[in-house]
């Protein structure tokens, strides 16, 4: 189980891990919560200043573990996707060869630095998928992410074959209310994913607006696309407004994703991660904790999973 230790009001980041820590194995790292501009000097930012204090003091002497993410993915003015890339790439590509070596050469360098036990080589990268498609006239086509991920994978391996190589799926497309197209998932080699891992906030699809509405097979067709692998999820979200159901609402919502939707559906269950700590700010409520510190029902749910 993981979370990102958003802190509360008043409370420093240090606290904030160590709180998390207490009903956590894991957190999430990302290049932006470290101060990188982009991908290309996430490394340098994990060897010095607070990169170097969140993942060796505040994760690590915490007793948790990393799990290190890229992104390849920014948005523009509008909102749409577009390639992440230093201002000497910005007319770049995904099939450009050097982007390519760039962002191949970004992630060798952050595992020789942070030695992770998971690394994601991209996150809800289907996202993109939905977006530019697969022609293959398209120098942004899915298929070019495809080959990377898995050029990334083989790299990996021969340096640390420890490391689980992965990237993150999104269950959904939220800002369009939809669940997403998983038939992305026939792109993948099997072979090239150690685990099948997804970010999910389900109630923001059409009709469902408390957790007994998610379908008992709703995970279950994803993971059927990789039979037996293990299946993770990264991010899960649940807010606890009255219209969702409530404090009770977001309890239940992780009482039955770590049971009813995978456990009892056979689903080898490896990661349970959930997507912050505390509310972000006073609008946001898919924290476990509210902002003064006050515990939702969420976080006495989340106790009794991470107990069982």
């Amino acid at each position: 189980m993981g979370i990102l230790p958003i802190p509360g009001e008043g409370q420093s980041i240090e606290d904030s891990y160590e709180q998390a820590s207490i009903y956590a194995e894991f957190a999430p790292v990302w290049a932006s919560g470290i101060g990188a501009s982009g991908f290309w000097d996430y490394a340098n930012k994990l060897m010095v200043g607070i990169g170097k204090t969140i993942l060796e003091e505040y994760i690590r002497k915490n007793g948790m573990f990393p799990i290190i993410h890229f992104s390849f993915m920014d948005k523009d003015e509008r909102g749409n996707l577009i390639l992440q890339a230093p201002e000497n790439m910005k007319n770049a590509t995904l099939s450009d060869p050097e982007w390519r070596k760039l962002y191949i050469k970004s992630i060798i360098e952050t595992l020789i630095i942070s030695k992770p036990l998971y690394l994601s080589t991209g996150n809800e990268v289907n996202r993109w998928y939905e977006q530019y498609g697969i022609d293959e006239d398209n120098p942004n086509g899915f298929q070019h992410f495809v080959s990377l991920h898995e050029e990334i994978y083989d790299l990996v391996k021969k340096i640390s074959p420890q490391t689980k190589v992965f990237c993150v799926f999104s269950r959904e497309i939220v800002d369009e209310n939809r669940e997403a197209d998983l038939e992305v998932l026939n792109m993948f080699n099997p072979d090239k994913l150690d685990i099948l891992v997804f970010t999910s906030y389900p109630y923001a699809v059409k009709g469902i607006n408390k957790p007994s509405d998610i379908p008992n097979d709703y995970y279950l067709i994803a993971s059927q696309y990789m039979p037996g692998k293990p299946f993770g999820f990264s991010e899960l979200g649940w807010p606890s407004l009255d219209v969702f159901g409530g404090e009770k609402g977001q309890a239940d919502f992780l009482l039955n994703v770590s049971n009813r939707l995978t456990i009892q559906q056979g689903i080898n269950l490896h990661l349970f991660g959930y997507a912050w700590l505390h509310d972000l700010n006073e609008k946001d409520s898919i924290g476990l904790i509210k902002r003064d510190g006050t515990e939702k029902l969420g976080y006495q749910a989340w106790k009794e999973i991470f107990g069982s």
